[in-house]
């Protein structure tokens, strides 16, 4: 009764180009079309060494998709899920982990081929973690919300493999030099990934998060799961301003 009455007063309207939809927190079917955009992502020579899978972005960092995940991320606006789930949905259906009817033939990046069994559990998802204040301070991980169900619904596992062992100062600003420096060795893995001991080994790994600007969070993380066995690494960001 009150989502009808909220409609009726405030019509539902998409965040790209303002015309009304039919459901709230979600965009037009055109607005829509055009924000899937799956695409491998430039890297730099250290970072193409290290993910040989490739990292891929789902779509552009920009107008109502930059909105809606910086509300999601910094307002905790929990209600955008349903719209941003369909958006992560769309574009992991383009993505080579998506062959078959939920189970994953392989991983085609072009060149290279990283094969993918699900039933035989050599592939597993991994979230960038935050720091623990920052978790407290935040009430979640946006990168677990945006990825963990859709990932789930494609059949692949989700580990929370490791952890943010120091604080940073805020990436915003810093040139990729900096943003490196200021990453090192801020990242490790988890308890339970360590008590495991063999956890990671032989796995092929796709490192999540939200978005990619110059890469140095997930080259960190990319460091981490290979010295801990991870035999490939695949990357992919919600969006990213890299095209």
């Amino acid at each position: 009764m009150l989502d009808w009455v909220l409609d009726l007063l405030f019509p539902p309207q998409c965040p790209a180009c303002g015309r009304y939809t039919e459901r709230r927190d979600t965009w037009c079917d055109s607005c829509f079309a055009g924000l899937v955009k799956p695409h491998r992502l430039p890297l730099d020579a250290e970072m193409y060494s290290l993910f040989d899978g490739g990292v891929w972005g789902l779509g552009v960092y920009e107008a109502g998709l930059r909105d809606m995940l910086r509300q999601l991320k910094y307002d905790g606006k929990k209600g955008l899920l349903p719209g941003l789930h369909r958006y992560m949905a769309a574009g992991l259906r383009q993505l080579p982990l998506a062959a078959g009817n939920g189970r994953q033939e392989g991983l085609r990046c072009n060149k290279s081929r990283v094969d993918v069994d699900v039933s035989r559990g050599n592939v597993l998802a991994v979230p960038v973690p935050l720091h623990p204040d920052r978790l407290k301070e935040r009430g979640f991980n946006q990168s677990e919300f945006l990825f963990r169900e859709p990932l789930a619904a494609l059949a692949i596992p989700w580990q929370g493999a490791l952890v943010r062992c120091r604080a940073t100062t805020p990436q915003f600003g810093l040139t990729a030099a900096e943003r490196r420096g200021n990453l090192k060795g801020a990242f490790a893995l988890a308890e339970e990934a360590t008590a495991a001991g063999d956890a990671l080994t032989g796995k092929k790994v796709v490192l999540v998060d939200d978005i990619m600007t110059t890469g140095a969070t997930l080259q960190e993380c990319a460091l981490v799961l290979k010295e801990a066995g991870a035999a490939s690494l695949m990357g992919i960001v919600a969006a990213s301003g890299r095209k």
